[in-house]
């Protein structure tokens, strides 16, 4: 981007701000005069106005936009006596702070129950959950989400220290690539969405419905036993503190896409709202297989003709993305229950052009390397999301409550990629062309409780939940051309005899798995002193957790006929596919194989118990064990047809401990040891193909795959300035036994696709350290303008090594775990101004170079390498209560090209000038306008 573009962004940014009327911030915390005691919940307000505030779990609130001059304040607490503070001085854009206490009315309101609802979605009720977590953890609130231009959870997510996002989707933790970590809807496990890799697709849900997300990075034995980088719990929108209607729009220009030429096939009727129309599917009495009536020419032709003939595409024009949201807010009350409702639908139509660069390798010749093929792809995707969030909240009173919470998300992408260049080795030169459209959806529902008797000494919490998610991909067609570099003709490869569907043929799957979970929790407190105030905690649960999955797949492919014309090899692909017959066109091949298509399942019960035990007033002690009694099934069958049956039953014992001890109220430090473990994939065992046109490469499953196991020794130490600021400094280390890595198959490839196997390492190692500062400059100047402006930085440094298992010949014994990167690096300034709603947002984000697929002897490893992303946001609140509020920014300023290398020469240096390049492209920079309408109600 030119200096002019940055300077005219940035112009028309700070031009939003206009002059306001002169006002100030009150704000401060509310104690007990007894006993010191944040109080939660107390109201404080600025008489002779509607100016007001509630305290938080901290007892801290802040008042914005109070007049210059003189206010009283008033405070108000239930079964507290009034206070009254006058002639408060306000100075206008300053900050006026007010630290006070609440005496207690006595015995005249002694039956009076103190009720509060605890607010889950600010920075500072996160940072407050955090401190009083007994493990080691990092969040992020809707209020800081609020601060970006993120629009969904993959990207909110990498905003958390240690934390990257691969293929804008999958989350990395702690280095760590997406098999080795684990995701919770609330309290229930995510469904996966994809056929080929174990993780939850971030990606499908919006930043909107976003409450707050946790990543728990040590062990305890109340949390699942499945991870080692990290487990991540997203919680959505529950009671709102008032009735409210929200109407979000948005729309974005993408560099390099927008408003350019656009190539799309045909998607038939209503394909805008993103579910499948049926257009691709394959008709309704298509035959089951297709050998089966190889011997009828009549029902070949006719099977043949019933697919749809859309192997063009239509050119047209990228338009700019469009967003809308709608959420609705409302509470109300039914006798004594208070009952809440969040309601959310969202919507997005998005578009990217991409220009990629794809080359493979042979083992370097006199260190000079040796290309298999340089191929140039034009890549056209359009991604609809549509999503509904629909959670109830019944507060039946102050110890009893019933949530039902709902989430269905549905996103489909239409993908054309044309494919140019040199195939060297095959000696051809591509004019390749493929066409997918893929749906994808999740349901997830579960109807939670939580209830608490013995004066709050004990607690119950249960959940029963359901979730299904789907991925259905309907006629992923494929065909190969051969250029003639002399003429320019195109000749279209048709086999002889036997179908090659890389090549000339449509890929049908589909795939749905169904989850099913019931979980209790019990607590109990135990005062083990009065005098001293300290009691322990025992802990107990039972959870459990059913799975099944489906996955069917189809391959048809194409040959000449008996009497085949030669003229079509020339003619254009609609042509083709015109003269679809036994004789002189073309006929249908079925090339379905047998492991095309498996059943899995799993079952999980697990058993925890745990005591939290205070050794003193500042030293704490979790320990407890984990026992997971699970079996994994899978039911397939190898490609000559010999059935493969899977069925692991695997009993885990995880102890765990978590050690704290608090300096004081603002500063502790932690100490944890767990074992986890992580177990394959039903798609890992399969020993299902699958070739990725796009990559070049063909996906296959191993049955021997081993659970891995995991010991994680955690430290930490942590500083409160104040309720919204924090500092960090954490070490760990991961000690690994059989860790499963994506490896590339030694002797793939010739003169074609790679293939990329799962398989287990020996062991590895991982040691790291993390930083994290979240800090206001108010405190340390008396500027006014820096008073407005807070850093956030996070890093993580870490090394790893793999140790190789016997038979690894050729492998490299001196790289890191598969997916690790050494450094990861986010950092953020951000300036708000609450007298004028006003905010600006710098944020920038990097990762350092990790294995993308573990190589061979000539074949060295695959690098993913680093990329520096910058935004650049703003917000700016207009009109009455600031009901309006437009938002915009520009996304990915620096544009760095993704990029993939391998260190042909072996030299280590990874020189991105001299090593081969094995994919590379530019997503492009994203400018976003937005605004969004707020209705208040009571």
């Amino acid at each position: 981007m030119t200096k002019r573009a940055i300077s005219t962004t940035l112009f028309l940014l700070f031009a939003t701000v206009i002059t306001f009327a002169q006002t100030g911030t009150i704000r401060g915390t509310i104690k007990d005069i007894k006993t010191n005691e944040d109080l939660i919940g107390a109201t404080v307000k600025i008489d002779g106005t509607t100016l007001g505030s509630v305290t938080d779990v901290n007892g801290f609130f802040s008042i914005a936009k109070v007049p210059a001059g003189k206010a009283k304040v008033v405070i108000t607490y239930v079964s507290y006596k009034d206070k009254v503070i006058p002639d408060v001085a306000v100075v206008a854009d300053n900050v006026t702070e007010i630290n006070t206490v609440l005496e207690e009315e006595g015995a005249v309101l002694a039956e009076v129950k103190v009720t509060a609802a605890r607010l889950t979605n600010t920075e500072v009720s996160v940072i407050s959950e955090i401190k009083a977590a007994q493990m080691v953890v990092n969040g992020i609130s809707a209020q800081q989400i609020a601060k970006s231009l993120d629009r969904d959870a993959a990207q909110v997510v990498k905003r958390v220290p240690g934390i990257t996002i691969v293929g804008d989707r999958f989350i990395n933790i702690r280095g760590l690539n997406q098999r080795y970590n684990n995701v919770m809807l609330h309290n229930a496990f995510t469904p996966s969405m994809e056929t080929d890799v174990k993780s939850f697709s971030f990606d499908i849900i919006p930043s909107s419905q976003i409450d707050r997300m946790l990543i728990f990075k040590s062990p305890s034995a109340e949390l699942p036993g499945e991870f080692a980088g990290g487990l991540v719990k997203i919680f959505t929108k529950n009671i709102p503190d008032k009735n409210s209607l929200v109407i979000d729009y948005s729309t974005s220009y993408r560099s390099n896409t927008t408003f350019g030429d656009f190539y799309q096939p045909n998607q038939g009727k209503n394909y805008w709202t993103g579910f499948n129309n049926g257009y691709y599917d394959l008709p309704k009495f298509f035959p089951a297989n297709i050998s089966q009536i190889a011997n009828n020419p009549a029902a070949l032709e006719t099977a043949g003709r019933s697919l749809k003939n859309e192997w063009i595409a239509n050119k047209g024009n990228a338009t700019p993305d469009q967003r809308i949201g709608i959420t609705g807010n409302y509470r109300f009350n039914a006798g004594n229950v208070k009952i809440g409702n969040v309601t959310a639908v969202n919507y997005s139509d998005t578009r990217t052009n991409f220009v990629i660069d794809r080359n493979d390798f042979n083992a370097n010749i006199n260190n000079t390397p040796s290309p298999i093929y340089n191929f140039n792809d034009q890549q056209y995707s359009r991604n609809i999301r549509v999503g509904v969030m629909h959670n109830w909240a019944f507060r039946l009173n102050e110890d009893n409550s019933i949530e039902f919470k709902n989430l269905f998300n549905q996103l489909s992408n239409s993908n054309y990629t044309h494919r140019t260049g040199r195939a060297i080795e095959a000696n051809y030169n591509p004019d390749n062309h493929s066409f997918n459209q893929v749906y994808r959806g999740i349901y997830t529902g579960q109807l939670t409780g939580k209830h608490t008797v013995a004066k709050g000494k004990t607690t119950i919490d249960w959940v029963i939940g359901y979730n299904n998610s789907y991925r259905d991909q309907p006629d992923y067609r494929r065909y190969r051309s051969d250029v003639d570099p002399g003429t320019g003709t195109k000749s279209v490869y048709i086999p002889v005899g036997t179908a090659q569907a890389f090549f000339l043929g449509r890929w049908f799957s589909k795939m749905t798995e169904n989850g099913y979970t019931g979980a209790v929790n019990l607590s109990q407190k135990i005062t083990l002193s009065k005098e001293k105030e300290t009691e322990m905690e025992l802990k107990a649960g039972v959870f459990y957790e059913k799975k099944d999955r489906t996955f069917d797949g189809r391959n048809l492919g194409y040959v000449r006929g008996s009497n085949f014309n030669g003229e079509l090899f020339t003619a254009p692909i609609n042509v083709i596919f015109n003269n679809v017959n036994n004789t002189n066109g073309i006929r249908i091949d079925e090339q379905t194989n047998p492991n095309d298509s498996y059943t899995a399942g799993n079952k999980l019960m697990a058993y925890y118990a745990n005591a939290n035990i205070p050794l003193s007033k500042k030293l704490n002690i979790i320990a407890g064990a984990r026992v997971e009694d699970n079996t994994q099934s899978l039911q397939s069958a190898f490609i000559g047809g010999a059935k493969v049956s899977v069925k692991n039953p695997v009993l885990s014992i995880l102890p765990s401990a978590n050690l704290s001890y608090n300096f004081s109220e603002k500063m502790l430090v932690r100490a944890a040891y767990g074992q986890t473990i992580n177990r394959p994939e039903f798609r890992e065992l399969a020993p299902f193909s699958f070739y990725d046109f796009d990559f070049n490469v063909v996906y296959e499953g191993y049955t021997g795959l081993k659970i891995a196991t995991v010991n994680n020794f955690d430290a930490r130490w942590e500083f409160y300035p104040t309720p919204s600021e924090v500092v960090s400094f954490a070490a760990f280390h991961k000690d690994f036994r059989n860790p499963i890595e994506i490896e590339v198959e030694a002797g793939s490839g010739s003169l074609g696709a790679k293939t990329f196997i799962y398989n287990n390492a020996k062991s590895a190692r991982s040691t790291g350290i993390e930083l994290e500062i979240k800090k206001g400059l108010a405190s340390i100047t008396s500027s006014k303008f820096l008073e407005r402006v807070s850093v956030l930085f996070n890093t993580t440094l870490l090394v790893s090594k793999v140790k190789l298992r016997d038979g690894s010949a050729g492998q490299s014994d001196n790289r890191p775990l598969q997916g690790q990167s050494p450094y990861i690096v986010n950092t953020g300034i951000n300036y708000n101004d609450q007298d004028r709603d006003f905010q600006v947002n710098i944020l920038y984000n990097v990762i350092g170079k990790r294995i993308f697929a573990v190589g061979f002897d000539g074949y060295p490893d695959l690098y993913e390498m680093p990329r520096n992303v910058l935004d650049l946001t703003f917000s700016k609140g207009v009109g009455r209560d600031n009901r309006f509020v437009i938002k915009g920014g520009v996304n990915d300023i620096f544009n760095q090209a993704a990029l993939i290398l391998q260190d042909g020469n072996q030299d280590g240096k990874f020189d991105r000038k001299k090593d081969e390049i094995i994919q590379q492209y530019k997503p492009g920079r994203l400018f976003s306008i937005g605004v969004s309408y707020t209705l208040s109600g009571k």
